[in-house]
């Protein structure tokens, strides 16, 4: 079957607002960026404890940097950080909450742990919804990659479904001409053409 053409699961998505790191050229810059990401983890741990959102930012970082890096692994063990610490400081429809278990369930993806993956989207995707006006970009996003990943648990129709509420949303949120729709609206046709060639 056809690769779709999904590209809401993309990785490089960990940091908060005001962190930046760049993608290193080389295993040396590699581990450079790890051992600064762990440093100013151990900085913040230390002075403000475990349970600050600057220490969930650091454990983020650090994910990423390990990702980066290649080591999936050590991205999603750091993920799972973020996302614990999350859960104690913030309310049960606080989107960043759902953008940890967004950054995990993608870890989880790309690690090719599919239903685990899907387990924490599902719940990235309640608290999107659960937090209304201001995340229907997010909860678009959230949603086209749930069809991604029953795509690769080989549920078609739920594909649809969730294809088609990623559509809904973004008609209602973008330009007509934004290409997030039309890949969108092609992911949705290669669905359909492929459930008609199941049933025929």
């Amino acid at each position: 079957m056809k690769k779709i053409i999904y590209t809401a699961l993309l990785a490089g998505t960990c940091l908060t607002a005001g962190q930046t790191l760049e993608m290193p050229k080389n295993a040396k810059q590699m581990e450079q960026a790890i051992v600064e990401a762990g440093k100013r983890l151990d900085a913040d741990y230390a002075k403000f404890g475990v349970f600050d959102a600057r220490v969930a930012n650091d454990y983020a970082a650090l994910s990423q940097a390990y990702y980066k890096a290649g080591n999936l692994d050590s991205a999603i063990e750091y993920a799972l950080h973020a996302l614990k610490v999350a859960m104690k400081l913030r309310k049960e429809n606080d989107p960043l909450l759902a953008k940890r278990y967004y950054d995990a369930g993608n870890l989880y993806y790309m690690h090719k742990e599919h239903p685990t993956a899907m387990l924490y989207m599902q719940k990235a995707a309640g608290i999107y919804e659960k937090a209304g006006k201001g995340s229907e970009a997010a909860l678009a996003d959230t949603y086209e990659a749930i069809a991604s990943i029953y795509i690769n648990l080989g549920d078609l129709e739920k594909s649809k479904a969730y294809a088609q509420k990623t559509l809904a949303l973004r008609k209602n949120i973008l330009p007509k001409n934004d290409p997030a729709i039309k890949r969108t609206e092609e992911n949705l046709k290669f669905l359909e053409s492929e459930i008609a060639k199941k049933h025929n």
